[in-house]
């Protein structure tokens, strides 16, 4: 063995009950793996009690009014979109506006005075029909250090600048 190389004792000392005892479960937690096959029981006699009821057409009859449910909500949400919540979180009035014009961000109430810059006005500005695309290309400018016309009228040689055109 080189010098210097101290060897590893052949035992370690011996440590007995490293591991706490567990605590003894209530009465409900050890009969709670029991939940499952009744509710699995539970489904299947419902599903042959109505099979029974209503013949064998009730399951297409089922799918069809879920399907149809789904439909519905899909058109109202599209139909119906979302609106913006002008109620100050301090006072309760419906008195919201955007902090800033040039943002998505912030809102100010007009009858309080509470200001919250971090909160999205994004609704707002799209109810007062302001060009969003240009809050939105400004902010990208903002954050590249870039003008904005840069973004909105980029041509195809700047979509690939290692292709060179020739005439």
């Amino acid at each position: 063995m080189p010098r210097g190389v101290k060897t590893f004792p052949g035992r370690l000392p011996f440590v007995a009950h490293t591991r706490p005892k567990p605590l003894p479960l209530p009465l409900l937690a050890r009969w709670s793996w029991w939940i499952l096959p009744i509710l699995v029981t539970g489904a299947i006699a419902l599903a042959v009690g109505l099979l029974r009821i209503g013949g064998p057409d009730l399951p297409f009859i089922l799918l069809g009014t879920v399907l149809s449910l789904a439909l519905v909500w899909i058109v109202v949400s599209t139909l119906n979109p979302a609106r913006a919540d002008r109620t100050c979180g301090e006072c309760g009035e419906e008195a919201l506006e955007r902090l800033d014009p040039g943002t998505t961000r912030g809102v100010v109430c007009s009858s309080c005075g509470h200001t919250d810059r971090d909160a999205s006005s994004w609704y707002l500005a799209e109810e007062e029909e302001t060009t969003l695309e240009k809050i939105v290309l400004a902010e990208r400018a903002r954050s590249s250090e870039s003008e904005p016309e840069e973004f909105a009228h980029a041509s195809s040689a700047d979509a690939a600048p290692n292709v060179e055109i020739t005439e």
